[in-house]
């Protein structure tokens, strides 16, 4: 508390510079009108405010340097030194005040007859939250206490004072920031205010004791932000204008005429993602205007020299909304070789339409909101993943166990069935068994009963080596079954496997293999059995191979259906039998089984599949996922693999996934896991936050984002 000096001591930067730059102050009441006597608090200790700063800039993927600090907090407490102080509070989200200080900026240096921004070269701003005790009352209890964050008063030519009402938000990417209900919500903050603000001080009909009492009341409010705006930038003779126009408002009563001007109102949309220009993203009649706009003003900013190109590939189809009217119910149609001003997405019952891009005619499905994977913490909003054939549409969960990942794969697979995905899990844990059937409903369990399927089938009949293929494939998934088996060991399955097929006559130059008869899975088996006198290699392969045969895995079912072709959610559960060679075995050939037939399906125009691994990691010696992973999404289906452990999955497979949601994690994980998918200036900074992130949070890293999101998973 400061008993000596008021507040003109502390805001004046132009007065005294050295004192304005080295407290942060605020002062109950705010205004000298609302009381004798003002209680100022300042601080000197900047170091904590520019702390939280640079966790707002972290999660929104800009430069946390001291100049954009600095920056940030000077426009901040040129706006309002209670804005400054709201930064270490819990109510007021923080990016929500970096979009203000950064929109302030712009404001000071547009000029007066700048299109969208609003200048500050002749007007001043008046934050709303802070002269509450002046707004208008509601008109009854059904009326919506909505508003917007500021007002701008300023002297239009020489017809009075001008009054503009803005609303300033963040969204952290560009989906979000052009959702058709925010816009609307935009509209509906300026109109409601203007409306009870008009009636309540710009009424000529009022009787002119209740008019000239709330004038008043207004008068000395637009004074104390007259003086503010005076003591930062506002130049000698605009000052003087305003003052006296103020007065010009007392003085002349009922007779004063206001300014006014076609769609004054003006709504703004700060997004890190955002090039360098505003872009206006509302239809031309509505009286709110509202703009797009980006970081570039920062010192400190990569998005001064960088394009939005990334971005713009994964939004979804453009379309024209200027002078149509909305919720017709009908699209407008594509538009080719539109201006950037003309583009805007489709509105549709107050809610976003990501039309994907395919082949005209095709029955791509359309995600309206994506899949939900949880609320960014920082900004309060959705953050969705959108799985698209025209995208990378696989995921990687990856957390201790307790940290939430179960809980996630249930709420992908619930959003993944109700946009017409089929998911096939393969569950090495009963865990998400019960919990997926209580959620989803009828789901279809396949346990070890022997192979669906024969292994041995052979795609490629035309080329006369499809079999060798086969027999290529299956060695390479029993040595990955049995680690300790050898090259030689190896060799020998794949020869036993190739004479099983010699012997119905593959191989034969003159025979055709259109007609050929794949041979028995069991047959190779037999085949090396047979051979005398094994050897010391012979009797190892044999020993590993006769646990199988033990369990009948070489005896294929009855019923053999491809499980692609199921109309229910399919959950393999590998934990059915508690073998470990078994476990491996039966998931690898069912896997194995599920890639061939992907071949058979033929290419897709939509994603119509989920390959879903819970406990990844139990599979991380599958040398057939990261093919999969890279040949799986032009066949219409995604993968996802949920895992404890990053460190143990081939670093090819970091190359073929694009998103990444990382939950608490081991410092050895993390390492291994943020060497991968993040830049190495991000590394130390987010290894330490992945080592002690609480239970249900996590970091989204998706395609096209350099900074993860961080969030609260969906329960």
């Amino acid at each position: 508390m400061d008993r000596n000096a008021g507040i003109e001591y502390f805001d004046s930067p132009i007065d005294n510079k050295e004192i304005y730059d080295a407290y942060v102050i605020d002062c109950v009441p705010e205004r000298e009108d609302l009381g004798c006597l003002q209680l100022i608090t300042s601080t000197s200790n900047l170091d904590e405010v520019r702390n939280l700063l640079d966790h707002a800039l972290d999660q929104m993927g800009l430069s946390h340097s001291r100049r954009n600090a600095e920056f940030l907090l000077e426009n901040l407490k040129a706006l309002s030194g209670r804005l400054a102080i709201r930064l270490t509070g819990n109510k007021f989200i923080t990016s929500e005040l970096v979009a203000l200080a950064i929109f302030n900026a712009h404001c000071r240096t547009a000029p007066e007859n700048a299109k969208s921004w609003v200048s500050l070269n002749r007007g001043f701003f008046i934050p709303i939250d802070d002269i509450q005790d002046i707004l208008p009352q509601l008109s009854n209890d059904n009326e919506r206490d909505i508003r917007p964050d500021l007002i701008h008063v300023s002297v239009a030519g020489r017809r009075g004072l001008l009054f503009r009402f803005i609303e300033v938000k963040y969204r952290r990417h560009l989906r979000m920031a052009q959702n058709p209900g925010e816009l609307i919500h935009i509209q509906e903050q300026t109109a409601t205010l203007r409306r009870r603000w008009s009636s309540w001080y710009l009424n000529d009909d009022l009787p002119s004791t209740p008019r000239s009492v709330r004038r008043a009341k207004l008068a000395r409010v637009l004074r104390f932000y007259a003086d503010k705006a005076h003591r930062h930038y506002l130049s000698d003779p605009d000052y003087r204008e305003l003052t006296l126009e103020i007065d010009r408002m007392i003085s002349t009563g009922g007779s004063y005429m206001f300014g006014q001007m076609e769609q004054p109102d003006r709504g703004f949309i700060f997004c890190p993602e955002f090039g360098l220009e505003p872009l206006e993203i509302s239809p031309r009649n509505w009286e709110t205007r509202i703009f797009l706009f980006g970081p570039n003003l920062l010192p400190d900013s990569e998005f001064r020299q960088q394009t939005i190109q990334s971005d713009s590939e994964a939004l979804p189809q453009i379309f024209s909304l200027n002078g149509n009217r909305l919720n017709e119910g009908k699209e407008s149609s594509a538009i080719d070789d539109h201006s950037e001003e003309d583009a805007l997405i489709v509105y549709q019952n107050r809610e976003m339409n990501y039309s994907l891009n395919v082949p005209e005619g095709s029955s791509q499905q359309t995600f309206s909101t994506g899949i939900s994977l949880g609320m960014d913490i920082l900004t309060n909003t959705k953050v969705n993943w959108v799985p698209t054939i025209n995208g990378n549409p696989h995921l990687m969960v990856v957390g201790l166990p307790g940290m939430g990942k179960t809980t996630c794969l249930i709420n992908i697979c619930r959003q993944m069935l109700k946009n017409g995905i089929k998911p096939i899990i393969f569950s090495y844990h009963q865990d998400i068994d019960a919990q997926l059937e209580s959620s989803v409903g009828a789901v279809r369990f396949i346990d070890f009963k022997g192979l669906g399927f024969n292994p041995l089938h052979v795609l490629d009949r035309d080329s006369g080596h499809g079999y060798l293929d086969v027999a290529g494939s299956l060695r390479d998934i029993f040595t990955a079954i049995f680690p300790e088996l050898g090259d030689v060991q190896g060799e020998r399955i794949r020869q036993a496997i190739k004479d099983s097929f010699t012997e119905v006559g593959w191989g034969c130059q003159d025979a055709g293999s259109e007609n050929l008869s794949e041979p028995e899975f069991k047959r190779f088996l037999e085949i090396l059995r047979a051979r005398p006198k094994p050897d010391r290699v012979q009797q190892t392969l044999l020993s590993r191979l006769e646990e199988l045969a033990d369990y009948g895995f070489f005896d294929l079912s009855a019923q053999q259906e491809s499980l692609w072709e199921s109309e229910l959610p399919v959950v393999v559960r590998v934990h059915s039998t508690q073998n470990d060679n078994l476990q491996r075995a039966f998931a690898s050939l069912i896997f194995y089984g599920l890639y061939k037939d992907m071949f058979r399906r033929g290419i897709q125009v939509t994603l119509t599949h989920s390959v879903i691994f819970d406990e990844a990691h139990r599979a991380a010696g599958m040398k057939l996922i990261p093919t999969m992973a890279k040949e799986c999404r032009k066949y219409g289906i995604s993968l996802v693999l949920a895992s404890q452990e990053a460190r143990d999955f081939h670093v090819s497979l970091y190359s073929a996934i694009a998103n990444y949601l990382v939950l608490r994690l081991t410092d050895v994980d993390a390492k291994a896991l943020v060497r991968n998918v993040a830049s190495s200036d991000q590394e130390r900074a987010l290894i330490d936050r992945i080592k002690q992130m609480d239970r249900f949070r996590a970091l989204y890293f998706c395609e096209g984002k350099r900074k993860p999101a961080f969030l609260a998973l969906s329960l």
